[in-house]
């Protein structure tokens, strides 16, 4: 028994430690998306661009539901701080781009 119990809780922990590494490349993705859609905005491509936005908001919004079952299973301090940090970082980056898309589709 207690060797399935060691098994169970060594799973649980791969489990969490992937789901955090999932958060982070996918908030490393996010950032590449939207680095993309200032690419195409530049380029005047805006249905492109509005559309790798939209991909960058959706692994937002989806990171945003992991990182709250992470939070809700136990994480450390320091890694909540890092990961609400690389949230903010994203939010503001996506932020921008909204605004600028608003600017150029009112110009």
């Amino acid at each position: 028994m207690d060797e399935l119990n060691h098994k169970s809780r060594l799973l649980r922990n791969q489990f969490a430690q992937t789901r955090l590494d999932l958060i982070r490349t996918d908030l490393d993705t996010c950032l590449a998306f939207a680095n993309i859609a200032e690419t195409e905005y530049s380029m005047g491509n805006r249905e492109h661009a509005a559309q790798t936005l939209g991909k960058a908001e959706k692994g937002y919004s989806d990171m945003l539901r992991f990182f709250s079952q992470a939070e809700a299973a136990g994480i450390s301090p320091q890694t909540t701080e890092e990961l609400k940090s690389k949230f903010r970082q994203v939010r503001n980056r996506l932020d921008g781009l909204l605004g600028t898309a608003s600017q150029k589709e009112n110009t």
